[in-house]
């Protein structure tokens, strides 16, 4: 690429993107992990029970957001780096 180029390097929005995706997903696989560790463990009590509730109804859909978040804006990087190659052809 140029120095002086103008513009988006869209093979560069393009691999950015696809890695926001598979981090994002990455993310997804460790919370659902956590949540059944948590859920599996023998512990028994209010403590765990306050654990296992703080994690399954806040921290889990709270990740879980963030990672559609990051899904959403990956689509929209490649987009418009569908876009630009669109516009530049």
């Amino acid at each position: 690429m140029s120095a002086n180029m103008q513009g988006m390097d869209t093979e560069e929005a393009r691999s950015v993107a696809q890695n926001m995706d598979s981090n994002a997903a990455v993310v997804g696989d460790v919370c659902a992990r956590l949540l059944a560790r948590i859920q599996g463990t023998s512990w028994v009590g209010q403590d765990k029970d306050r654990i296992a509730d703080d994690i399954g109804n806040s921290f889990i859909p709270n990740a879980n957001a963030a990672c559609e978040d990051i899904k959403q804006q990956a689509s929209y990087l490649i987009a418009k780096a569908d876009q630009q190659d669109a516009v530049s052809s």
